[in-house]
């Protein structure tokens, strides 16, 4: 796909998430803080998310944490 196509798609499948479906879930696992930090970063990125390289992976992170915790034995 040429850049400029890579870059139309990019745009039509980020915004067509629904930040109301997402939020619940991300607070769930308790990585609220990071995903705002993740959209502050998209948003003044073009949402570009090759520039939020730190976020992603923090995000990441706490997802990986919240899951090891939820299945680990209590």
């Amino acid at each position: 796909m040429p850049p400029s196509q890579a870059s139309e798609h990019h745009k039509r499948v980020t915004t067509s998430v629904d930040d109301d479906d997402i939020d619940p879930l991300v607070d769930q696992q308790g990585c609220g803080k990071i995903y705002s930090q993740l959209e502050e970063c998209l948003g003044e990125n073009n949402r570009d998310w090759r520039l939020c390289q730190k976020e992603v992976t923090a995000l990441r992170e706490c997802y990986v944490k919240a899951k090891r915790a939820s299945e680990s034995p209590k």
